[in-house]
């Protein structure tokens, strides 16, 4: 069997579709300007599995679009993958459709806290994590992680100080984390688990990069044992990995039957619990067909990985790359070009023609630092780095 080579090195011209990502009307909103690099959403410049498009067209083949029944296929899918490629275990009943993460994550806070609880979060995190948390009403705690020799980890000591408060009922962990890029080991996941179980800190964990990741070193949370399955939600989903963010839908697994019965009763009341016919073609063909493409793509990514940071060490010195375990997200310390955070923001926009992150979007612990979209054909990423360098090149300091 011939095994299909996917060319990830095609430039796509995305704005032939309507592209939040290229979308000069959103970039002048965000950025004050269009004719920017686009780097700054979490998408990719690639063309789906081929298998996920044939599923689709053949879903769109057949001509009638009306109701679908439950798809036990695509939830023995989802089972089976995660078993195989990370052995984690749940089953089917364990599994909960939802239409898009943050759809679960602002459900999930709202179910098992209230009004005035406290939700922990380990910034610098996702911005929309602090979206939620104020949206909802609850309050937000920050448990800072710790950045030392160019990595991060976790604060245990103020962690413990933080859940041992019983105003905080929830923590929001990211894993890989974003934009760090860090993928929690067994061993971080268990303290961290182990606190939360002692202090009943409810965890919700968002593991949709989870696929994404180099050397296949995510560890689900809920793989570590049975206390920290039954004291986690977890949200999944093959958006990310899989590009498929404006298709796919999210799920959640819960291995608590109490609490997966309140959180599917819920979405059974709003009547959004029915996925797309589309979207079920697709997340089935990825699952069950997807993993060559997906393989393809962690390598060219490390390939990309490899470009950015020799670049850096030979070009720009004074942006340093934070290793990542995972993801097409990459965290740049830009704290050696001596710039504050509203001149770093400018000289992306206004001097290297970037539309990125700015890393105080992320927290306060953010400043000074970019997260930057890899996931582009390489060519792209190279022409990008070349701007940054001349762009870097006319400051004061050089």
């Amino acid at each position: 069997m011939t095994i299909q080579q996917y060319n990830f090195d095609e430039k796509i011209d995305r704005n032939k579709v309507t592209t939040l990502k290229f979308d000069s009307k959103t970039m002048l909103q965000v950025f004050g300007s269009a004719e920017l690099w686009p780097s700054w959403v979490a998408d990719m410049d690639f063309k789906a599995a081929t298998e996920i498009i044939e599923s689709m067209k053949q879903r769109l083949n057949h001509g009638v679009f009306g109701y679908e029944s439950g798809n036990d296929e695509l939830s023995n899918a989802i089972v089976k993958w995660y078993q195989q490629r990370y052995g984690w275990n749940f089953t089917p009943s364990d599994i909960i459709f939802t239409p898009r993460t943050l759809n679960s994550l602002t459900v999930l806070v709202e179910l098992f806290s209230k009004t005035g609880d406290g939700v922990i979060i380990q910034s610098p995190v996702f911005y929309d994590f602090k979206l939620i948390i104020k949206s909802t009403k609850r309050k937000l705690i920050k448990n800072p992680l710790i950045f030392h020799d160019g990595k991060y980890e976790f604060d245990f000591e103020d962690l413990e100080a933080k859940a041992a408060n019983p105003d905080n009922k929830l923590l929001i962990l990211c894993n890989p984390h974003n934009p760090i890029g860090r993928c929690w080991n067994a061993d971080e996941l268990k303290q961290l688990s182990d606190i939360c179980y002692r202090h009943q800190v409810f965890i919700i964990a968002d593991e949709i990069h989870g696929d994404l990741t180099y050397h296949k070193k995510y560890t689900p949370l809920a793989s570590i044992s049975e206390q920290a399955a039954a004291n986690s939600a977890t949200c999944i989903s093959p958006v990310k990995s899989f590009n498929l963010a404006g298709v796919a839908n999210s799920m959640i697994v819960m291995a608590d039957n109490d609490k997966r019965s309140l959180c599917a009763n819920w979405y059974n009341q709003k009547e959004l619990n029915k996925n797309n016919i589309f979207t079920n073609a697709a997340m089935l063909a990825a699952y069950t067909d997807g993993e060559n493409w997906l393989d393809q793509v962690i390598q060219y990514l490390q390939g990309n990985l490899d470009v950015l940071r020799t670049f850096l060490q030979q070009n720009i010195p004074g942006i340093k790359l934070i290793e990542p375990d995972g993801t097409f997200l990459v965290w740049l310390d830009c704290n050696e070009l001596g710039l504050d955070i509203k001149q770093l923001e400018r000289f992306f926009i206004d001097e290297a023609l970037m539309a990125i992150n700015p890393g105080h979007w992320f927290g306060r612990e953010g400043a000074g630092f970019i997260r930057m979209n890899i996931a582009c054909p390489r060519s792209v990423l190279i022409d990008a780095l070349k701007q940054l360098e001349k762009a870097v090149l006319k400051l004061p300091t050089n």
